[in-house]
């Protein structure tokens, strides 16, 4: 009985992903944008086939996760924040957004919910490596299929009104900007890390600028960037995260102006200043706190960084 349910289950999963792999390939083929590779055909059989254990896995994860987390921060609020904050975070009962209270409920429970998805993410990759769980790592190669599929109903019905026909790009973006974390071949402190980010945003801008030709051929702009999606399908299953497009296919991207440096610079001041003051968090961990901020918006201008951060330290906390 139990091998005849197993049997069952896993004809099911098979099942699923022939029909991706199938649909995959109808939509390339009608595109014109040339046969699915291997390596794509591959990633799509294992993420169906394997996508139930992370099912059963990622709850059981995140709610241990959860428990630790809110437990750690607990233990944090009690030893170093005043007690009014303390007070406001353990009371039961909800205060209104109108008090300072309220608001400091809000953000401990946003920042709760943030830092466990972040934990909750991190484990889930890692569990995926140990135990060959790769649903996980494969499940933005579904993503981006969906999105050469969305792209063959545009070319199948053109003259559809566009508000009713639209290509949504979100999802498929997302999955570019992680793939360098996702896929497993780049180490979390690797030295890498920086170019690839470099890279992801080239490959985002390339994507967007193939998405604006809609408006002007919708026909060649959906095969373009179905093309430019499949490529990009077939070098994260191959692993090659830092060309996932060819340079001559890559749009120049520009840099943040100085001048939203700056703004940034000055928002996180100013919520440093109000942390001392109606907080009272320490001075050393909120400068810390600072710096670091300061580090990850200038991020290869750390000078000029830091140039805003000691001419906005007096502004901002007077006397330091």
């Amino acid at each position: 009985m139990l091998r005849q349910i197993r049997s069952r289950f896993a004809a099911r999963q098979r099942g699923a992903a022939n029909a991706a792999i199938r649909k995959l390939c109808d939509d390339a083929a009608y595109l014109g944008i040339g046969p699915v590779p291997g390596p794509v055909r591959v990633a799509l059989r294992t993420y169906h086939e394997t996508k139930w254990k992370m099912q059963i896995i990622a709850p059981l994860i995140a709610i241990w996760v959860l428990k630790l987390v809110g437990s750690l921060a607990a233990d944090i609020a009690a030893t170093y924040a005043p007690d009014w904050v303390l007070e406001a975070i353990t009371n039961n009962k909800s205060a209104p957004m109108t008090t300072a209270s309220g608001w400091v409920s809000f953000f401990y429970a946003i920042g709760l919910i943030i830092v466990s998805f972040l934990v909750t993410r991190k484990l889930c990759v890692l569990v995926s490596k140990v135990f060959e769980i790769r649903s996980l790592t494969f499940e933005r190669v579904q993503r981006w299929a969906d999105l050469i599929g969305e792209c063959a109903e545009t070319v199948r019905a053109p003259h559809m009104r566009p508000d009713l026909h639209a290509v949504s790009m979100r999802l498929a973006e997302l999955r570019v900007k992680g793939a360098r974390s996702m896929r497993g071949t780049v180490p979390a402190f690797s030295r890498r890390r920086p170019e690839l980010r470099t890279h992801a945003k080239q490959v985002l801008a390339t994507l967007r600028a193939a998405h604006a030709e809609f408006d002007v051929d919708r026909k060649e702009g959906a095969r373009k960037l179905a093309r430019l999606t499949l490529k990009i399908s077939d070098r994260y299953s191959q692993g090659h995260v830092g060309a996932l497009l060819d340079r001559d296919e890559i749009v120049e991207t520009t840099r943040r102006s100085e001048a939203l440096h700056l703004a940034l610079m000055a928002a996180v001041m100013a919520a440093a200043g109000l942390c001392i003051q109606f907080l009272q968090t320490p001075v050393s961990l909120t400068v810390a706190a600072v710096v670091l901020c300061a580090a990850w918006i200038y991020r290869s201008a750390a000078s000029a960084g830091l140039a805003a951060l000691a001419a906005l330290v007096p502004l901002i906390l007077p006397g330091k």
